[in-house]
């Protein structure tokens, strides 16, 4: 039984990092939110393969060195979790190295910080092929874990699903830098005044 609850946590660890990747936007901010992705989840491995392998071999790498180019291009300060979070000193600004400490411990709070800074500082919404992805692995990745609460689940189903999640964080990781150089290229204007004004407090100050 001990065993068993360990590997639910474990996979539950593993859903919650989804979850938080996909969902780092309220429905408010979201709905004024009328960009376009450079290339689509789905088109990554083939569109940019450099990126895609760095993000499945160097994940952690990827996420940190991903918000010191977004904070450069966008020139604000370093904030733990993109400012999501603004309790006591995780709503202060920090030393920038701090970002990979973040990477390193919180993984899935750092895809969903870089993604929330990029789509709410350069206008980005999900296109309905992305929010397919990523919802299906979330809710694949539960489906595993009440299973386990009932049955012995063969490895291979777990490692699948292991294998899922580190495919879906790649591909939003590498999506989200190919958005980063396309910026850098045409330049960057700040965030629409829409998205501005109904961004928390913290943020509409930075």
């Amino acid at each position: 039984q001990v065993c068993l609850g360990q590997e639910c946590d474990r996979i539950l660890a593993h859903c919650s990092e989804q979850a938080l990747s996909a969902m780092p936007l309220k429905q408010e901010v979201a709905d004024q939110l009328s960009g376009e992705w450079q290339v689509g989840m789905f088109e990554t491995p083939c569109k940019a393969p450099v990126s895609f392998c760095y993000s499945c071999c160097c994940p952690c790498c990827m996420a940190a060195q991903q918000r010191g180019a977004i904070l450069d291009v966008i020139g604000e300060p370093y904030i733990c979790c993109g400012g999501m979070f603004p309790c006591g000193p995780l709503g202060d600004p920090q030393d920038r190295n701090c970002a990979w400490v973040e990477a390193c411990c919180c993984f899935g709070l750092s895809v969903a910080a870089n993604r929330f800074l990029i789509q709410t500082r350069f206008d980005r919404r999900n296109t309905a092929c992305d929010d397919c992805i990523i919802t299906a692995t979330c809710i694949i990745a539960w489906v595993v874990c009440i299973l386990q609460c009932f049955m012995d689940v063969p490895d291979g189903a777990e490692n699948c699903v292991d294998h899922l999640i580190m495919l879906v964080n790649s591909c939003m990781l590498t999506q989200q830098q190919v958005e980063i150089e396309h910026v850098k290229k045409v330049g960057y204007h700040g965030p629409g005044a829409a998205v501005l004004g109904i961004l928390p407090p913290q943020q509409q100050q930075m």
